[in-house]
């Protein structure tokens, strides 16, 4: 299945990386292991690049179960790393 649009954030520092790479398994199964890469947990896999140098993370779910909304899966990653950028 197709996967959704990706979404950016700035200003997200090296620390508050780890702590969402480290809360993004706790809660969903996704590892995020490194800077770059993908990870799939129940039937979502999702791709991320995080530059330290410039705080920009980019995330996007590039694969999907067909009946999941992508507004549902968006909403999901936005509120989990605004959980750990302290937004």
């Amino acid at each position: 299945m197709p996967g959704c649009e990706a979404q950016t954030f700035n200003s997200v520092t090296t620390q508050q990386f780890a702590y969402l790479a480290q809360k993004a398994q706790e809660e969903t199964g996704l590892v995020l292991a490194g800077n770059s890469g993908e990870a799939s947990a129940q039937g979502i896999t999702i791709k991320w690049n995080f530059d330290p140098a410039s705080q920009v993370l980019t995330i996007e779910c590039i694969d999907k179960p067909f009946l999941m909304p992508c507004g549902i899966i968006s909403s999901t990653i936005q509120n989990l790393v605004e959980s750990c950028l302290g937004s």
